[in-house]
């Protein structure tokens, strides 16, 4: 490794518990990595996801064992998930910074692109609906969490937020926690409230079989399909052809930026959607992610909004929920002084 190479775990605080179908968080780590010379800073990093298997230890534990790894090296094709993401974003901001150009040169915008927040499961309905209310003033995007374990209080969740935001696009975001019947049941009784599409409302590990049982069951129902936790790789894509409508790519789970790339790549030729997501993370990893959102349908990227003490800067969004990309090199974040 280089001498001015430097690894770290940080703790990111959130400004409330954010809650989901997987449980709730209040603090999330991330893994950073940099890399200091005289005139810059690299800087790259990678999420710790609860539901996900990477450990922090065991990710610092293999980065220390490597010898001989420079910033135009490959990376070695057994690092870890977490490892090889915060490899490659440092390679990238230091490449960038070197060269004066984005991450994302390649990649043009041709028009403004509408930001989007989600909201976690909430556990007070009259609380929720004047978070929508005010939250839909910015942002015309509004991404709402199902899955409490309760399929009615999910169908009031969607009703409470359309009728606090008439005029917003609403997804909506199960994380896999519904079962079949479930999702079959609730999915067209929703379906009169406008939403451009429900994400992931089945569990993962049930399978491709699931996809299949639940379309069957949906029949004529409208209502558009994304795939999350069931699109890890471009294979699941092929085989997800035909079952949904879309599929959600983040880079942790593709396991690099440019893998995220080449997914997204997959999906329009298997002539889907995408969607372009994040996990909870700084403006570091939120930022890079943004590189890549002309190649996407729709952008979920604000991950890095929910926290107390994001330390750095980079992708922000206008007064009206437009995505408003760094004009610096590299990642184009600046730590915050």
């Amino acid at each position: 490794m280089p001498a001015d190479f430097s690894i770290e775990t940080k703790t990111l605080r959130l400004t409330e518990p954010f809650r989901i179908s997987h449980g709730s968080s209040a603090e999330r780590q991330v893994l950073r990595l940099r890399i200091r010379t005289e005139a810059f800073e690299a800087v790259g990093e990678a999420p710790f996801v609860p539901y996900y298997p990477d450990l922090p230890d065991e990710t610092v534990r293999w980065l220390r064992g490597l010898s001989s790894f420079e910033m135009d090296s490959d990376i070695p094709s057994e690092a870890p998930r977490v490892a090889r993401l915060a490899l490659e974003l440092l390679q990238a901001d230091w490449r960038g910074k070197v060269s004066g150009e984005p991450m994302g040169a390649e990649f043009i915008a041709s028009g403004q692109i509408q930001g989007c927040r989600s909201l976690s499961i909430p556990t007070d309905l009259e609380v929720f609906e004047k978070k929508v209310r005010e939250t839909a003033r910015r942002f015309r995007v509004l991404k709402l969490k199902l899955g409490s374990g309760d399929v009615d209080w999910d169908q009031r969740i969607v009703k409470v937020a359309r009728s606090a935001a008439p005029d917003a696009i609403l997804f909506a975001d199960v994380n896999g926690g519904w079962s079949v019947e479930q999702a079959a049941d609730l999915i067209p009784k929703v379906e009169c409230l406008n939403l451009e599409f429900i994400e992931q409302p089945i569990s993962h590990r049930e399978g491709i079989q699931a996809w299949e049982k639940l379309r069957g069951h949906l029949g004529d129902c409208e209502m558009k399909l994304v795939a999350d936790e069931s699109a890890q790789t471009q294979l699941d894509v092929r085989k997800l052809e035909g079952l949904v409508e879309g599929v959600n790519v983040k880079m942790l789970k593709c396991g690099g930026w440019r893998r995220a790339a080449e997914m997204m790549r997959e999906a329009r030729s298997a002539g889907l959607k995408v969607l372009l997501g994040c996990m909870i993370e700084s403006s570091i990893g939120v930022t890079a992610a943004a590189h890549l959102a002309p190649l996407a349908d729709w952008i979920d990227l604000d991950g890095h909004l929910y926290l107390a003490d994001d330390d750095y800067e980079g992708l922000l969004y206008d007064g009206q929920g437009f995505l408003q990309m760094p004009k610096r090199p590299g990642i184009g974040v600046i730590a915050r002084r």
